[in-house]
């Protein structure tokens, strides 16, 4: 267990309007009636312990930076408080669709976001890459485009409509298509090993995990609706998107645009 303490003024509570309770019943289904091993995914929480004589070699390098032909305006900003947007924080379940879109400057602030030093004693590089898939950004071409933070840039890296290339890579799920952008954050596993030996393997997914999470903050304070997506074809989007081993692996996948409403949500 880890305790905190925090320090200066609290997180303003807000008083929210009474509204009428909603009561959900139903019984709960049973999955399995009994526990399903799975002696991969244990072998790999093996491997990835950390214990008392685990030694990190050297750092390796990360990915090179680079440069891509579109440079993103600055990020916006919004006059909510934190508390307000961390209370408001939901995932979507779906979203609208149809021909709304977001700013260029929306996007811009959500991939801003990403930017930041992790707080953690394993961030000394970054390990995650954003590669997105622009459906309906204002002013801007669909397509598929790499993140390059060092300088808030794109670079594209396919044209066209992707919404049903977004949503089949998503296990088929919608969701990746409806939204107004969905992400596939690439890991660099290679580097990743090379710096913290085993133990990278979780570190890349502590890091995407982390970027998630911020995201999701961002497209509240922004006034947009955000999910992450665990559910993928992990070969067929490294394929996609052109990724050898030594470029990096999917490790997650996410959307942000308009949410469709739902009450169990707005609790």
């Amino acid at each position: 267990m880890l305790i905190v303490g925090l320090d200066g003024p609290s997180i303003p509570v807000g008083m929210l309007d009474p509204v009428e309770t909603i009561l959900f019943g139903g019984q709960p289904n049973q999955l399995s009636e009994k526990h399903v091993p799975y002696p991969l995914i244990e072998r790999i929480h093996a491997a990835t312990k950390l214990s008392a004589e685990s030694t990190i070699p050297s750092l390796g390098q990360p990915q090179g930076s680079g440069r891509g032909e579109i440079s993103l305006p600055p990020p916006v900003s919004t006059d909510r408080n934190f508390g307000d947007i961390v209370r408001a924080r939901r995932s979507a379940l779906d979203f609208r669709g149809g021909d709304e879109s977001i700013s260029l400057s929306q996007l811009a602030t959500l991939l801003s976001s990403t930017k930041e030093p992790l707080f953690s004693d394993f961030a000394t590089a970054r390990f995650v890459h954003l590669y997105l898939y622009v459906h309906r950004v204002a002013g801007f071409e669909p397509g598929v485009y790499r993140f390059w933070p060092e300088h808030a840039e794109l670079e594209k890296i396919k044209e066209g409509d992707q919404r049903l290339v977004a949503a089949a890579l998503s296990l088929g799920q919608d969701l990746a298509g409806n939204a107004c952008v969905a992400f596939s954050m690439i890991g660099d596993f290679e580097n990743a090993a090379r710096s913290y030996g085993d133990r990278g393997y979780r570190y890349v997914h502590f890091e995407a995990g982390a970027i998630g999470q911020r995201m999701y903050l961002a497209a509240e304070a922004l006034g947009l609706g955000a999910t992450g997506i665990g559910a993928f074809f992990d070969e067929e989007v490294n394929r996609y998107l052109g990724l050898s081993r030594e470029l990096g692996q999917v490790v997650y996948h996410f959307a942000m645009g308009y949410p469709v409403s739902d009450p169990r949500l707005e609790a």
